[in-house]
């Protein structure tokens, strides 16, 4: 997917202006292919993500300034913008790759994600990326999906692929959502995500209500808990998907009917 996207940013001549995608990608790429071979410790994993956000920050300086309006009235981060920018890149990045634990999940979610960011980015230069992104994701996917057709061509993310893909959404999440080129709330952001941000941070406090790291993988995420009812794999994938298009959905009809980021914000986080 990463070799694939290179080539697609040096095709249609967007080297420059992907720059910190392309870098912070690497680096993600690098530690997660050795992470998936030998094995490494959490925090090492960490600083690789948080430097790769740095890169996104400083080079390009894409960084989260105004949240909008999630409790009824404009919030600027101010001298706290880079700090929640590298906060919330480490969630989505680690927010997909917790999801990737059956095939075709975190790569499928990925792909609603962006579908529904092609819509916001229509008629914008980002919408070329946005495309390039489906496109190297849905040639994973013919060879992860669980479908009868690729029982016999498989490959998988690993922690490579998928910090990769994590950090492509967060990259293209805040573009739509600050600066000239925004074309949506950040608020509508949240309901973009909601299904693998819901995951991550529900498997955290349960972790850290029963004594635990955070950090230290379990058999409690929403895929398991799903398989573990006694659903296979092909209608775990399947609701989990169906649940993306939902939150996403009501992402995009928010913005379509111009609710007020309070009420949406409000909503999601009652859901």
């Amino acid at each position: 997917m990463y070799f694939g996207f290179i080539f697609g940013v040096i095709f249609l001549g967007y080297t420059a202006t992907f720059s910190a995608l392309m870098m912070g990608g690497a680096l993600l790429i690098g530690v997660g292919a050795i992470d998936d071979r030998f094995g490494l410790a959490p925090a090492v994993r960490l600083i690789a993500q948080t430097c790769a956000a740095l890169i996104m920050v400083y080079v390009t300086d894409i960084q989260i300034h105004n949240l909008g309006a999630p409790l009824f009235f404009t919030w600027q981060l101010g001298a706290f913008s880079v700090p929640f920018t590298i906060l919330v890149t480490l969630t989505v990045i680690n927010a997909f790759n917790t999801i990737d634990g059956i095939d075709g999940l975190s790569g499928g979610v990925a792909f609603i994600v962006l579908g529904f960011m092609a819509i916001f980015s229509f008629n914008s230069s980002i919408l070329s990326l946005t495309l390039l992104l489906m496109a190297i994701i849905s040639g994973f996917l013919v060879c992860n999906i669980p479908i009868h057709s690729n029982r016999h061509a498989k490959c998988f993310m690993g922690d490579a692929g998928s910090t990769f893909v994590g950090f492509s959404v967060a990259y293209l999440g805040i573009l739509l959502t600050q600066g000239e080129m925004a074309s949506m709330s950040p608020v509508t952001g949240l309901w973009l995500v909601g299904v693998p941000i819901y995951d991550v941070f529900t498997s955290m406090f349960r972790r850290i209500f029963r004594g635990k790291s955070p950090f230290k993988p379990d058999r409690y995420h929403l895929h398991h808990i799903l398989m573990d009812s006694g659903l296979s794999v092909k209608m775990t994938l399947s609701i989990i998907l169906l649940l993306t298009c939902i939150t996403a959905t009501i992402g995009l009809l928010g913005e379509i009917f111009i609710l007020k980021d309070g009420v949406m914000f409000l909503s999601w986080i009652s859901l």
